[in-house]
């Protein structure tokens, strides 16, 4: 019996151990997976940025960096949504094939709103029980509206008065993108034959 008991403790020790082990590498390969993803995104959000055409100062350009964060965001949730569209746009800023460092000075605004953009988009995805379609669109049409106000408040203080051209010309670039982003994201969907990648 006292063998048996000790056999059974080694037992239960040894399957502790190999479940810890198992979790430690499932924990592992997801980490992985997430950082893998966010590289991918971050490119992807930094890429569509670059695709760009001007617009007078101080509007900078309009670009289809929004659709892609839209895209990233909604498939991925707010952290790595928060992430990718905040860095890959802010490395834009930097510097870019097109413009070079032209954008440099909005850099540190763009990590934080377009972060804050990325973040509300991937949290408010479902934000409506049983209506995600109506939902993810809801998360853009706030999204949107937060990350122009917010480029106009810092215009503002750059620009003065001039700054109010963001309200003029922003919304209606932004309700051209969510409209572009619908389509665009039942379409990957149903290649992906996935609802989210990270819910």
């Amino acid at each position: 019996m006292l063998v048996d008991s000790n056999f059974y403790k080694l037992s239960c020790n040894y399957t502790n151990q190999v479940i810890t082990k198992l979790r430690g590498s499932q924990m592992k390969g997801k980490l992985s997976r997430r950082i893998s993803f966010l590289g991918i995104s971050i490119a992807l959000v930094y890429v569509a940025t670059s695709i760009s055409v001007p617009m007078p100062k101080p509007l900078g350009v309009w670009h289809i960096g929004d659709i892609a964060s839209f895209v990233v965001a909604i498939f991925f949730g707010p952290f790595i949504g928060a992430l990718a569209c905040g860095i890959g746009a802010m490395l834009f800023d930097i510097w870019n094939p097109l413009w070079g460092s032209s954008f440099i000075i909005w850099a540190p605004a763009t990590l934080i709103i377009r972060g804050i953009m990325g973040f509300l988009l991937g949290k408010m995805r479902r934000i409506i029980p049983n209506k995600p379609r109506l939902s993810e669109i809801l998360a853009m049409v706030i999204a949107s509206i937060q990350k122009n106000v917010c480029y106009f408040l810092y215009d503002y203080t750059l620009f003065g008065t001039v700054a109010f051209l963001d309200l003029v010309t922003f919304f209606p670039l932004s309700a051209l993108d969510i409209i572009v982003s619908v389509p665009l994201i039942s379409s990957i969907r149903k290649i992906l034959r996935v609802e989210y990648i990270f819910s």
